[in-house]
């Protein structure tokens, strides 16, 4: 099935490892020309390496960049819209959950998440939009949790954070739909990603993989009986991105095998 995404612009915030890696693969794999970022970068000099084995060299631009710093976004940005000569999806994939109940969660931490959750996604779009417009629309896909509907005690800030940018999702798909540019949401549940393969070497180090994420879903109660995997979620995404999702705008699709219970 041609997804009509060959020789389309992708900027992946956050796309060195995770979904948003797997998201990259998949883009390059439809011909489509990808730029990421990360803090870190060696990080993200391993991720470039991998991806080329999906695309081109010059079809892969990969920078340093914090998600919540302005200039960092706005020069990230403005060099994948140079090197490419326009931007026609961006992909909001830059993300970390802190665990904690209300009276464990300091200042620094609500910022953090604030800041990660919020000013991240709105520096981006605002920085995006102009180059979405001159290519007469585009998609913007942000990631988001099933907390955003179904808050858990110990995920406070998290959640809270989630439910906000559902709500502005949901808003920008409004207004944005007047630029012909479409706004979805991608809901996670448990996806089996680096943030978890950390937690799971902290908390049960002498552990084999398959049965700690087994484990896990039992623990979590999760209906299809299992984990996620990164590309699920990226599967999910590049549709979203593709010509086929040409009348989706402002839903939210979950991949988190039946866990949600929200309407």
């Amino acid at each position: 099935m041609d997804l009509g995404l060959k020789g389309k612009v992708a900027v992946i915030m956050g796309g060195s490892s995770g979904v948003g890696l797997k998201t990259a693969e998949m883009f390059l794999d439809e011909g489509a020309k990808i730029a990421i970022c990360g803090r870190s970068e060696e990080r993200l000099e391993n991720a470039q390496t991998h991806l080329l084995s999906f695309g081109d060299e010059k079809d892969i631009l990969a920078l340093t960049c914090d998600v919540t710093s302005k200039a960092d976004v706005d020069s990230f940005i403005k060099g994948a819209a140079e090197k490419f000569n326009g931007i026609d999806i961006l992909v909001n994939a830059a993300g970390q959950s802190v665990m904690g109940y209300f009276f464990d969660i300091t200042d620094e931490q609500w910022q953090e998440q604030i800041q990660l959750k919020y000013f991240a996604i709105i520096y981006a779009i605002r920085a995006a939009h102009p180059h979405l417009v001159k290519r007469g629309g585009g998609r913007i896909i942000n990631i988001n949790a099933t907390l955003a509907k179904e808050p858990e005690r110990h995920m406070v800030a998290t959640a809270a954070t989630r439910a906000g940018l559902l709500n502005l999702s949901k808003t920008l798909s409004q207004e944005l739909a007047l630029d012909n540019i479409l706004v979805n949401s991608v809901s996670l549940g448990l996806i089996r990603t680096d943030q978890w393969e950390r937690r799971r070497l902290k908390n049960a180090p002498d552990m084999e993989p398959e049965e700690y994420y087994e484990d896990l879903a039992k623990k979590r109660n999760i209906p299809l009986g299992r984990v996620g995997e990164a590309e699920e979620v990226a599967s999910v995404i590049v549709f979203l991105a593709s010509d086929k999702a040409s009348y989706v705008a402002g839903s939210t699709i979950e991949a988190a095998g039946a866990i949600g219970k929200a309407l």
